[in-house]
Order: structure tokens, then sequence, then C-alpha cells
């Protein structure tokens, strides 16, 4: 009985349910759809963050004027957070953000520390930024001319070639930056790789400034990239190198040694002219003119039909020479030696300074060796000489000679002849 009451209740429900479906369904749909405007209308603050906003330069005309260019930062950027009305704040796009520097504020050489100023659309607000000042750098903008040279890399297929001939269509540069940058630069070059290569050709190659470690200076303006260089191949020879010398070396001048560098060469021609040379002769170094030791430059007496592989090498001839110099002792007195006719006579002499200065000349490795227990002193006396001032001399020594002495003669006050 139960179960069949709640069986006529089911069966009612869904009677009624289908009675009126659509207009009940729309109702259901209608409630849906008024609940999410309600819902959606409240429109909440949210925050919202942009990274990495490049920063815009107000005015960068005037460092144009100003022969001004920035050299750091380069290329900066800025984060911001903005907030608003979830609606207002999801419709506005990176470009609506602006992150500015008035540059006429800071229109001189050196360093400045400078406000950044934000923009925003109206409907949102700033919150936070990652900066509010920037360090800023500006230099004086310059300009230099430079040679333009070549430089070769690689082997070239045949090993009894070199590459005789490198010339760039573009002979000078006009480097244009920043002073801190065109200041580094020590060259500008274009390199031409060789490897393989054995017949005359004209290759395009780029040109690029360069600082004392060989290393491209960027952040300056080229007013030519790239040149056209011609290459061409000659065969080579090595051969010796002759010092050829004229006149003596003056006299108070010994030459120990004479060293050319290098000792060899190589030179490229054509073959019959390369068979004919056995060896290149120097033009003559005049030794009339070598004063000291040192490093001199000498010049090859190349025959026209050859020419270096290297016109850039240095030749010079390093040269030894022993100088003839004065060097001073001091000698006692009381060691003059007393020489006399062979007799036993007793000589005395009158007295003269304690030491006496005595200046010897010769070479320098010679007169190095000498000291004052080397020099002997003396006189030759004879009866004759009494009351007579007599000359004091020195005892040869080899390659040695007496220059000077501070005192020269000295007086013979007694001579007693033995009679035994």
């Amino acid at each position: 009985m139960i179960k069949l009451r709640e069986k006529l209740k089911i069966n009612k429900i869904i009677s009624s349910l289908k009675k009126n479906f659509k207009l009940k369904l729309i109702s259901v749909l209608v409630g849906v759809v008024m609940w999410f405007l309600v819902i959606g209308g409240e429109d909440p603050d949210v925050t919202r963050q942009f990274r990495d906003i490049p920063i815009q330069f107000k005015g960068a005309d005037i460092l144009e004027r100003q022969d001004l260019v920035m050299i750091s930062p380069e290329n900066p950027t800025v984060n911001i957070e903005v907030v608003g009305k979830r609606s207002d704040v999801y419709a506005i796009n990176r470009s609506d953000i602006v992150a500015e520097i008035d540059l006429n504020l800071v229109a001189t050489a050196g360093s400045h520390r400078v406000s950044i100023n934000y923009q925003v659309p109206y409907t949102v607000q700033k919150k936070e930024v990652s900066d509010k000042e920037i360090l800023l750098t500006l230099d004086k903008k310059i300009s230099k001319v430079f040679d333009v040279g070549v430089e070769i890399s690689g082997e070239v297929k045949n090993k009894n070639q070199v590459v005789a001939k490198k010339e760039s269509s573009v002979d000078k540069v006009n480097v244009v930056g920043a002073a801190t940058y065109v200041n580094k630069i020590v060259k500008v070059v274009t390199k031409v790789d060789v490897t393989g290569k054995e017949k005359d050709e004209v290759l395009l190659s780029n040109i690029f400034a360069v600082d004392e470690n060989g290393l491209e200076v960027k952040n300056v303006v080229l007013d030519k990239v790239d040149t056209n260089v011609s290459i061409g191949f000659k065969n080579f020879k090595e051969v010796p190198i002759e010092l050829v010398d004229i006149n003596a070396p003056h006299e108070d001048i010994k030459i120990l040694k004479k060293n050319l560098v290098p000792k060899v060469v190589s030179i490229v021609g054509d073959v019959k002219s390369l068979d004919a040379i056995t060896s290149i002769k120097t033009k003559p170094l005049d030794l009339s003119q070598v004063k000291d030791s040192g490093v001199y430059d000498v010049l090859l007496d190349l025959p026209t039909d050859v020419s270096l592989v290297n016109n850039d090498l240095k030749f010079v001839a390093n040269i030894d020479i022993d100088k003839k110099i004065n060097k001073s002792l001091k000698v006692e007195s009381k060691n003059i030696k007393i020489e006399n006719s062979g007799d036993k006579s007793v000589v005395t002499l009158d007295k003269i300074a304690k030491e006496i200065e005595v200046t010897i000349r010769g070479y320098e490795s010679e007169v190095a060796k000498i000291t004052s227990d080397d020099i002997q002193l003396y006189v030759s006396v004879s009866e004759t000489d009494l009351g007579k001032n007599v000359v004091i001399k020195m005892k040869e020594l080899e390659n040695i000679q007496l220059f000077k002495l501070s005192v020269d003669t000295v007086k013979v006050i007694e001579y007693m002849k033995n009679n035994e």
C-alpha cells in the first residue's frame, strides 16, 4: 500500500514538470544569467605587472647638437606595477605605459643620475616601479681617420709561394663614435684568409677597428664597412744576409762582436732571378759612427728584380765594443821604488803627499781588472840628480798606459854613495 502511494507521488511530480516545461526552462536560464551579471558587476581592484618596458629619451636631438653620445646604459628597461579596476587594468597594453628621461637636463659629457618620468593611462594608477632614477653616462662624439691595413691568415696551397701582393681598394676610413671607444682603436684592418689559394684574385672583406689586444672595438661607426682586396702570389726563397761595413772605428774603440739580426731573409721574384741570388748584402754600416755598444739599424741592398716577403721586417746589427777609459787609483808614496845605476848608494827623497792619485788609461775590459796593488811607481836616480826633481814613473802593465799622476816629480835631497 505504501509503495503504491510513493509511486503515485513520483508520477505526479513528473507530470507537473512536463506541464509548461519550456516556460520553466526559460525561467531557470534567465536566473543563471542574472546571477552571473550580478557577480560580474562587482569589478574588483587588481594589480598587474609589466616587465621590461623600454626607457624612452626625450630631447635626443640635443645630443646631436652638442656632439654627445650616450655610452651607458645600453637599451635600458624598467618594470612597473599598476592598480585599478580589473576591467581597466586588463584593457591596457605595454604600449600604453611610458618610461621617459628628459635629456635636456643632462646635455653635458659625464655621468648623471636622472629621474625617470612614468606615464600610465588615467584609468589606472602607478603602484610600484623597479627604478625611480637611472645613471646615465654621456661622452663627446669624435671622429678619426685611420689607414686600412690588410692582414693575411692561413696557409697558401703551394708551399713555395707567398702572398706578394695585398692591396685594399679602400685605403682610409673615418671612424665616428664616443671618445671612450674611438680612443681605444689602435688600427683599422681587413682580414683575408688565403688557406688553399694559389691564384691571384680579388676578395670582398669586412673592415673593422681593433684595440691593442687585437679585439674588435664595438659601438663605433665606420664610413666604409667592406673593401675589395687584391691578393697576388709569387715564388720565394730564403737567403743569408751579409753585413757590409766601411771605415775603421775610432782609435779609442775596439769592435768585439757584430751580429746581424735576422741572419736570413725571404725574398720574392721570378724563378730566374731567385736562382741567381745566393745572399743579400746590407748597405754599408759606417763603423766610425759607432760610439757605444748597442743596436744599429741597417738597410738591405736589394737587387731591383726581387723584393722582400715582409716589407715591415727590420734589420739591425748588434755591436759590442770595448772603449778606452780612464781609471784613478790611490798609491801610497812610501812605496815608490828607487832605481839607480846599480850601485848601493843611499838615496833620500823629499817628503810629498802621503798618497798619489794614479790615472791609468786602457780598454774598459782591461782597466777593470787593475787594482792599486798592481801599480808600481819608481824613480831613476843618479849622483847628478842630487838637489833636483826627478820624474815619477810607473812600471809597464800590458795594454795599460799611465795617463796622469797627481804628483809627478820628487826632489832628491840626499845621495850617499857607498864605497864598498
